[in-house]
């Protein structure tokens, strides 16, 4: 197959157990051979859960990134977990709406007092228009990607705006580890975009791009030092690796090669 994104040639980029990651020569978008999309229930919904303070602090950022475009509206958030992003925007004085099709997360995001879908948005008939449609870590789960943005487009109101935020293929950690990177993750992750890719497809679908950031480690929490406070006092592994990957980290998110790759984009 050539690539979905921009039809140029695919290569063999990384074997990782059985899974064969394939990458265009052009653009650098990922794909994972033969692999099929996420039906039901998603097996870190309890990890969303038991580690709320330290999404808490991830999704601030977020969230006030498209604070500072757009102070209130109508937002949908498609794969939207226990809903923790939604209300913070909820609270924002935001009217939300979720769809997620894993049961235990969609319940949880309901006791936030949340609206759910539990149904694939590529299926449900949605009679209203959004201010913001977010898709956060969702699209490389997805089995059409040009589907899903074209079906936005249409669900967002005019100069309504579209947040994703997806792992960074065309990062340096991922330049460098290939199969090794732990954002790879190809037993879920369908497609693995780089900015280059997602630039063509958003273009492609009627999107321009506002803004972009791609951070690594602590720098793409809203408090990097309170989410170091928290992992040393918590008793949590990963301070280590936090505490020595800081600096590099800074450097990498400050060039633009960071792991993370942030984009929001408007109706054009």
């Amino acid at each position: 197959m050539n690539c979905l994104i921009c039809g140029g040639k695919n290569k063999e980029s990384a074997k990782l157990n059985d899974f064969i990651i394939n990458k265009c020569l052009n653009c650098g978008f990922g794909q994972t051979e033969k692999l099929k999309a996420q039906k039901g229930d998603y097996h870190r919904d309890n990890t969303y859960i038991k580690e709320e303070s330290l999404f808490n602090n991830i999704f601030k950022k977020r969230v006030n990134k498209i604070l500072a475009i757009k102070k209130k509206g109508k937002a949908l958030e498609i794969g939207c977990s226990t809903g923790l992003m939604l209300s913070l925007l909820s609270k924002k004085g935001w009217e939300v709406t979720g769809i997620e099709i894993s049961k235990e997360a969609a319940e949880a995001a309901r006791k936030r007092n949340i609206k759910i879908y539990t149904d694939p948005f590529e299926i449900i008939n949605l009679k209203e228009k959004f201010d913001l449609i977010i898709l956060n870590h969702t699209l490389e789960h997805l089995e059409n990607p040009k589907k899903v943005l074209g079906k936005a487009y249409s669900s967002l109101k005019e100069n309504g705006l579209l947040y994703i935020d997806v792992p960074n293929f065309g990062g340096l950690s991922a330049s460098i580890q290939r199969g090794d990177w732990p954002l790879l993750l190809p037993a879920e992750h369908l497609w693995h975009f780089t900015e280059k890719a997602l630039e063509i497809l958003l273009k492609e679908t009627k999107y321009k791009i506002i803004f972009t950031e791609k951070a690594s480690g602590v720098w793409d929490f809203e408090n990097p030092l309170k989410e170091l406070f928290n992992s040393l006092f918590n008793f949590k592994k990963r301070f280590f690796s936090e505490i020595i990957t800081a600096l590099p980290s800074f450097i990498i998110s400050k060039t633009g090669v960071g792991s993370d790759l942030m984009v929001i984009a408007i109706k054009n």
